[in-house]
């Protein structure tokens, strides 16, 4: 038998805690796996319970500092004072390395989850009747298509809002997790639509689209579908404004792009060196 390619430990995985991140994977892999696909209006799924109760409770209590975030979109996303209402924190190593160590060690190894070719892998599949939608045939290998993922934070203030969009056919798959503190926030979810030509739908925001269903943004849960922009079926999604009296809408974006280029390169060279180095080099020990 042919050695297995050895390839450098990224730097980044010193920083990762390997057990939490082995927990976390099963406990993720499986919640999906579990869950039923949706169709309608697009092929999607909605996950609760999506972290073990414990490591989502400690997570939501280690934000970074509100003034360590970008504005982020800010000519599209601006509070009546001027001010941004969306900012971002990037799952890069320069940033995720100066949070004090106890936080920087569990986003490391939420990154890590994230990211990893198990996980996308799991995501692709449940999603596979949206892919076959998009990519025009039944697809054998739909675990194994193109995907490089792009985990940020978000936190979102009031008046954000988005229009509907179906998202550039340059993602495959749009993750959100949503990091509420309570059951308080649930009507902050994005919301799914559908087209629609009533004279109703023309009289209010969004204009001319009826809201199809809206995702809860409730403690611990997570949603994605397949990034459809065709003439047969896209998927239109956004949000109207946040209204102030629910306080700052925190969660992570997960994306998965067509091509590398887009995704976190940090964390690609990571998920592959778990893929072909480090578990292989485990389960022969």
């Amino acid at each position: 038998m042919l050695p297995t390619p050895s390839f450098p430990q990224p730097a980044s995985v010193e920083h990762v805690d390997l057990a939490l991140r082995s927990e976390l994977l099963q406990h993720c892999t499986r919640t999906i796996a579990e869950t039923s696909l949706q169709l309608t209006p697009f092929p999607h799924f909605l996950v609760h319970g999506f972290l073990p109760q414990e490591v989502y409770n400690e997570l939501i209590c280690s934000f970074p500092a509100p003034e360590e975030y970008e504005a982020f979109g800010y000519e599209k996303h601006q509070a009546p004072n001027g001010s941004s209402n969306r900012f971002r924190y990037q799952f890069s190593n320069r940033y995720l390395a100066k949070l004090p160590p106890v936080k920087r060690k569990l986003w490391f190894t939420i990154r890590s989850v994230l990211g990893s070719h198990d996980f996308k892998q799991t995501v692709f599949e449940k999603l596979a009747p949206g892919l076959e939608l998009r990519y025009g045939a039944e697809l054998a290998g739909r675990g194994d298509l193109a995907g490089y993922a792009l985990p940020e934070l978000f936190r979102e203030t009031e008046g954000y809002s988005i229009k509907p969009h179906p998202d550039t056919r340059k993602k495959v798959v749009t993750m959100q997790f949503a990091l509420a503190s309570d059951e308080g926030q649930r009507e902050l979810g994005t919301e799914f639509y559908r087209r629609s030509a009533a004279p109703r739908n023309w009289l209010r925001q969004p204009y001319g689209f009826e809201v199809a269903k809206k995702m809860p943004f409730s403690p611990n849960t997570v949603y994605a579908f397949s990034v459809l922009n065709t003439v047969r079926l896209k998927s239109w999604h956004g949000r109207t404004a946040i209204p102030g009296d629910f306080g700052v809408r925190n969660s992570i974006l997960n994306i998965w792009y067509e091509q590398a280029e887009n995704g976190n390169q940090e964390l690609i060279d990571e998920s592959h060196w778990f893929a072909t180095t480090a578990v292989p080099a485990l389960r022969a020990a």
